[in-house]
């Protein structure tokens, strides 16, 4: 779900530039990315109670399901702005769900004294993958050339999949949460 995110956040000014044609794609982009923030904001808190009380896992897997739904939403959208807004309202909210929940589920299945050790472990992964969500864009150029707006669609794709993935793997989590 992180890779997800990193993606649209790395490439979301492209994107809106290229695909959507926006005069002035900065301060479109920053619309778009105060929205999304915006929609993470207004549900880490509440996510987090509900984890507490329904668990971890369903926050987790329904955030990724939402986010998902957003880029669907968005690869099939007529490219409108406020259609694009919209879609990253949604995917804000769902990175918003995420977070408060990852951290709490990654904190209830680690051994005790072992907090540190597993979180730092935890980091690392989060930190990875944000750092390898960054290489689809060499492909993003190459497949616009060779099909205009094929390699945002693959990028779109490669996000959907994350989404799906994401909460796929949660899933599998044995234990507490």
């Amino acid at each position: 779900i992180i890779m997800a995110f990193t993606t649209l956040q790395t490439f979301a000014l492209y994107y809106i530039k290229d695909v959507v044609g926006i005069t002035n794609p900065a301060a479109a982009t920053a619309k778009f990315s105060i929205l999304a923030v915006a929609g993470m904001l207004a549900v880490v808190y509440p996510a987090g109670r509900l984890s507490d009380r329904v668990g971890r896992k369903p926050i987790i897997i329904s955030s990724g399901l939402l986010g998902a739904l957003g880029i669907a939403l968005l690869f099939f959208s007529p490219h409108s702005y406020m259609h694009i807004l919209f879609c990253g309202g949604l995917v804000g909210i769902s990175f918003g769900a995420f977070l408060s929940t990852n951290w709490a589920l990654a904190t209830d299945l680690v051994a005790k004294g072992e907090e540190a050790r597993y979180l730092g472990l935890t980091n690392l992964a989060t930190a990875g993958g944000a750092a390898l969500a960054r290489l689809i864009g060499l492909a993003i150029d190459p497949l616009n050339k060779y099909s205009p707006d094929l390699g945002y669609s693959v990028m779109l794709g490669a996000c959907f999949i994350y989404f799906l993935v994401g909460s796929g793997l949660v899933v599998k989590i044995k234990g507490r949460g």
